[in-house]
């Protein structure tokens, strides 16, 4: 069974990433985040009709889930993260798209440990 993760919802949350949330861009995507205060870190996958139809912004989202999954254990609690999808994330491969995210959430703070940068 996945791990479930916790969702970033409320028009709030995302008005506070755009205001206060710092961002790192990729060619395949772009990670904005900001502290949240409390002891979990939520989530929230940004996949626009620009990607293609519907069928290839759900397979971008389940491979972005599985990436932050992946990445969890490395992952400091206290966040709210978004990751955009940009359209040259639909071609790329799974590892290269897990090496660019976890690089970005890196530089970002979020990562607690290196072992998150490693397959």
């Amino acid at each position: 069974m996945a791990i479930p993760l916790e969702t970033l919802r409320r028009p709030a949350d995302f008005a506070t990433l755009q205001q206060h949330g710092s961002s790192r861009a990729h060619p395949l995507v772009v990670v904005r985040v900001v502290r949240n205060g409390l002891e979990r870190t939520r989530y929230a996958f940004s996949t626009g009709r620009h990607l293609g139809g519907a069928v290839v912004r759900n397979r971008v989202r389940r491979r972005l889930r599985e990436i932050v999954r992946s990445l969890s254990g490395a992952v400091a609690p206290g966040w709210d993260v978004l990751i955009v999808a940009r359209p040259a994330c639909v071609s790329a491969s799974y590892a290269g798209l897990r090496e660019v995210v976890a690089r970005l959430l890196g530089r970002l703070g979020v990562l607690t440990a290196e072992e998150g940068c490693r397959g």
